[in-house]
């Protein structure tokens, strides 16, 4: 962590991240509660905010999934403490329910809604814009345009929530959430809010959606928020018009898309040329400043990250209020596209087109990229070395290959392991309209055939089933914290539908893809308190699967041997728990004990080039083209043995010594002895 967020320091400038950022406006504000699932680029929020826990005293958790983090944040809210939930754009969605539901009641605390999305899909599956679900639940959103207004965005979210008694958005993007920048400190809310209950507070059956007078007049009630919530965008801090005399163009910008706005203008010389419109409280829009800019310019472009949200809201009052004005942006008069991510040449480009100017030719930057571009060898990401789901799909590989010749489907999920569908071999894929086609898996890269979202693979996998597909054995995998996320009620369906699926559940102890949160399989909270693991296997059993097996992925012998069982298994579902910690975690441990690791090597001599111990695709193997042998990294390599288990001529065996990590920079390696 940067700074300590926990920090008693008015005025005093530190260097955040944006989400270091986020948890210190909710300090700042007085959190009284706070919960979150991990996801990227969120998952930052309730680090820190955990951490600031142990010091402030307020309480931290990481939740089950995130429904139940804005559950638990929504019933502190009720109570009347102030609480935040935190989640990447597609955790999301799994509130709906629950968001569109408590928008009818209400709450008494502040009750803010962090939300991470993802233009670009850096760490996600698609580039949803979540100001869109804001909009619909009528609440207020706001959107960030750089670190700082980013806390300070935060911490006023808490004031309006309890000034309309409803749930407030915070929508960063990954620009703001992974990007550092100064931020100013304010003074740290010291008062928590009275915590109480009150079953008809303000209204009947207040918190009771069903109860008297029902859900119809508590819609009512929803809208009746509305002008209070128009006029705190209207006067809001947030919101910033500057009409230039004489302009006839106008660039409104919001979130993100004002600081690329911003900077292009500046660079183009026309900061001082045209009219301007800032927008951070961007739902309910500030329809006056709108309605102003719309009046004053026959040309006005519009800069946001996402969809075109700010800019459909201007072609909604335009035709009332200015129906000449010329619009542009995502929509009709589309000049950005409303896919990928802005950056400064493509909104540049955009006010160039608008504007008639020319950009200039040289731009270094650009030209700097496309060096790069010539330079750089392009890869996906891979899984790290000594990854024991490597060892998983090279079994569960070599399993369907000893089943039979047929095709069969392996669903993924979400985690570490859905690199198990990233297609990194490099193969050219040649599409084709063929029913059913089998494709041979060089590598665990590219074993998944379906890959969507948390929880999809084991539901999609009883949908193949049902449907009749029997060209092949239907495999669904997962890992650990999605199995307590999503999966318990979809393995509970498959029991209870009799679906002849295998699933895999690769456990390894930590919610590892988003930076190793603890999980319930870990043993710890956010707060680093320690409690039993959760068991399950033994959840597993009580949903009533007959045959469930625990394996070492670190023994591909053992691991196949139970995979070719299961895979012959047609009583119900057959569920393969492949367990064992995340070699980073083990490996952090080692540097800081300051154990010797065994590495592997291989025997050029022996070696026949068969490449599959490179196909394993562990990244501390690698291939030396001009010998057509294989070789491995002594740095990388963790002694996993995997390699040498899949050697088929037994050319690669450890080494007598061992590398220690840990040792400060500079200081080169010094090899111990076994046993030293």
């Amino acid at each position: 962590m940067m700074v300590r967020i926990w920090e008693d320091a008015p005025g005093k400038r530190v260097f955040m991240l944006g989400n270091e950022a986020i948890a210190r406006g909710a300090v700042e504000a007085g959190v009284q509660v706070a919960a979150s699932y991990p996801g990227t680029p969120a998952s930052e929020i309730m680090e820190n905010l955990a951490e600031a826990a142990k010091h402030l005293g307020f309480y931290a958790q990481w939740s089950i999934n995130e429904t139940v983090a804005f559950n638990v944040a929504v019933g502190a809210a009720i109570t009347g403490a102030r609480a935040m939930a935190s989640m990447k754009n597609a955790g999301l969605n799994w509130i709906m329910d629950m968001l569109m539901t408590v928008d009818y009641t209400g709450v008494r605390g502040g009750l803010v809604l962090a939300v991470g999305d993802d233009p670009d899909a850096h760490y996600s599956s698609n580039e949803q814009d979540t100001r869109i679900a804001g909009e619909y639940a009528l609440i207020p959103v706001l959107e960030p345009s750089t670190v700082h207004e980013a806390k300070e965005m935060t911490k006023k979210a808490f004031e309006i929530s309890e000034a309309v008694e409803l749930p407030v958005q915070v929508r960063s993007c990954t620009r703001i959430s992974h990007a550092s920048g100064d931020v100013v400190l304010g003074e740290i809310r010291r008062e928590r809010n009275p915590v109480g209950f009150n079953k008809h507070y303000k209204l009947p059956y207040r918190w009771d959606v069903y109860g008297p007078p029902g859900p119809v007049e508590k819609h009512k009630w929803l809208f009746s928020t509305l002008p209070k919530q128009k006029e705190l965008s209207e006067e809001s801090e947030f919101n910033w018009l500057d009409i230039v005399d004489g302009s006839d163009i106008a660039v409104v910008g919001s979130g993100i898309g004002w600081a690329y706005a911003k900077d292009a203008l500046k660079e183009m010389g026309l900061w001082d040329r045209v009219s301007k419109l800032k927008v951070g409280f961007v739902h309910p829009a500030p329809e006056g400043k709108l309605e102003r800019i719309l009046r004053s310019s026959s040309k006005v472009l519009f800069v946001e990250e996402g969809l075109p949200f700010v800019e459909r809201k201007a072609y909604e009052l335009a035709k009332d209020v200015a129906p000449d004005v010329e619009i542009y942006g995502k929509l009709r008069n589309q000049v950005i596209e409303p896919w990928g991510e802005l950056n400064l040449e493509r909104v540049s480009a955009a006010i160039s087109r608008v504007a008639g100017i020319e950009i200039k030719a040289e731009d270094p930057a650009a030209e700097a990229r496309k060096k790069g571009e010539r330079l750089i060898i392009p890869r996906s990401s891979m899984l790290c070395p000594g990854c024991q789901h490597l060892g998983t799909y090279w079994a569960l590989k070599t399993a369907l290959a000893r089943f039979g010749g047929k095709v069969p489907i392996i669903n993924g999920d979400i985690g570490c392991y859905e690199q198990g569908g990233y297609g990194v071999s490099g193969r050219k894929i040649e599409p084709n309209e063929e029913l059913t086609k089998k494709y041979v898996a060089l590598a665990p890269y590219e074993m998944l055939d379906t890959l969507h979202i948390m929880g999809s693979g084991i539901g999609l996998a009883q949908g193949e089933y049902h449907a009749g597909y029997r060209e092949g054995k239907i495999v669904a995998v997962s890992g650990d914290s999605t199995f307590f996320h999503a999966v318990m009620p979809s393995l509970l369906n498959a029991v209870y539908n009799k679906a002849n699926i295998l699933y895999i559940i690769m456990d390894n102890d930590w919610v590892a893809m988003t930076g190793h949160q603890p999980s319930p399989s870990t043993g710890l909270t956010a707060t680093g308190q320690v409690y039993t693991k959760a068991n399950i296997y033994k959840v597993v059993k009580s949903l009533g699967v007959k045959f469930v097996e625990v394996v070492d992925p670190y023994d591909i012998k053992g691991t196949t041997e139970v995979l070719q069982r299961a895979l012959q298994w047609e009583d119900g579902p057959a569920v393969v728990i492949a367990k064992r910690e995340c070699a980073l975690q083990v490996f952090r441990r080692y540097r800081k004990e300051r154990k010797p690791v065994k590495t592997y090597r291989v025997v050029e001599d022996k070696c026949i080039g068969c490449k599959l111990c490179v196909y394993l695709g562990c990244p501390a193997v690698w291939w030396k083209p001009e010998k057509k042998k294989a070789v491995i990294d002594p740095i990388q390599c963790v002694g996993c043995s995997m390699c040498a288990q899949v050697c088929p001529v037994n050319a690669i065996v450890p080494e007598e010594e061992g590398y220690v990590f840990g040792l400060p920079i500079g200081e080169p390696p010094k090899l111990l002895k076994e046993g030293e």
